[in-house]
């Protein structure tokens, strides 16, 4: 029997060697904080919810980027921003940009900038499959993750977007090079390290965007309050109503789209008693959003809806930050929008 157990340790062993060798990562980004509970210093200020706001943060950091500049969005066509990203480059400024190949806007805009020159490709979705990251880097120390793209008919609506300042935008700069590297197989050379403070914000991609839902939405103990154009993936569904059974408070917001979308899920979502309402503004007062706060403490954003598409087609990714001050801001947002929503 000893002997089996070290074969089996040995086998066990192989196998990590081998994942290791070959660039798996082996990682439990959410169970690692069970020891004891993390809080992320992320300012209030870092939130931005107006769109003119975050839109004068971009072109700021685009203007300060001394080294490089990394972009990877669904969809782009403002033309102040192109027109500032093409100079920015002749000014030597390093610029990737991976866009999604099947928004239509996007074909001009990957016309104009190769015409300069600059760096941009399609990452390599299949058909189907829809590239929905959002975010920047800029000079690997200083990222900006969004709600939604930079897009003109987007002008006049509502979203979010997330400056970072510590470890988090280093780990964004590591991720992109990944994709990067899928996309064209050339690797960006990015410093050795780069000294930023832990922020206790986690990030995460594809599967693992729903793993971290889910890990937030089983660990709440009081009230989940969430604000998300579509929540329809069963295990999601079936986890928001049992934390609504043990006791949670439980109040969604969803897109008025869902009431002929996913009829069952809402009737679901009744019949358990969870309260259900639709957002319905003016145009001008759409809003470009998915967030979700647990117990008052934690904020997750995520590039888009909690859905099946989102959590096991797509390329996404979300935020989850233990903040006081920033779940303090985003819950009085939560709030007044849920007032101006109308039951389900």
């Amino acid at each position: 029997m000893r002997n089996c157990g070290k074969k089996s340790g040995f086998i066990l062993l192989l196998i990590v060697l081998f994942l290791t060798a070959t660039g798996c990562e082996i990682s439990m980004p959410f169970a690692k904080k069970n020891t004891s509970e993390q809080i992320s210093n992320l300012s209030a200020s870092s939130v931005f919810l107006d769109n003119s706001e975050i839109r004068s943060q971009t072109i700021s950091l685009l203007n300060r980027a001394k080294k490089a500049i990394y972009i990877e969005l669904s969809a782009l066509d403002d033309p102040e921003i192109i027109d500032l990203i093409i100079k920015r480059s002749h000014e030597g400024v390093e610029i990737k940009i991976l866009l999604d190949q099947w928004q239509r806007e996007n074909a001009q805009t990957v016309k104009k900038l190769k015409n300069q020159n600059i760096s941009v490709q399609y990452y390599p979705a299949q058909k189907g499959q829809y590239h929905r990251l959002r975010y920047m880097v800029i000079d690997y120390q200083v990222a900006m993750f969004y709600g939604q793209d930079w897009l003109q008919k987007y002008a006049n609506t509502r979203s979010i977007a997330i400056r970072l300042t510590g470890d988090t935008a280093w780990n964004l700069a590591k991720s992109f090079t990944k994709d990067w590297e899928y996309t064209t197989t050339l690797t960006l050379e990015l410093p050795d390290s780069i000294d930023l403070p832990e922020d206790n914000i986690t990030f995460a991609l594809n599967g693992n965007v729903k793993q971290q839902i889910l890990y937030a939405i089983k660990q709440a103990t009081t009230e989940i309050c969430a604000e998300v154009e579509q929540i329809s993936e069963t295990e999601t569904v079936e986890a928001l109503i049992a934390a609504k059974q043990r006791g949670c408070k439980v109040r969604l917001i969803l897109s008025p789209s869902c009431a002929e979308a996913t009829p069952n899920t809402i009737k679901a979502f009744k019949e358990a008693q969870i309260e259900v309402r639709y957002y319905d503004p003016a145009d001008t007062e759409k809003i470009n959003f998915n967030i979700g706060i647990f117990d008052n403490k934690t904020l997750i954003i995520s590039s888009s809806s909690w859905s099946y598409r989102t959590f096991v087609i797509n390329h996404e990714g979300s935020l989850s930050i233990p903040s006081p001050q920033v779940v303090n801001k985003i819950y009085s947002v939560f709030e007044r929008d849920w007032q101006n929503s109308s039951p389900a």
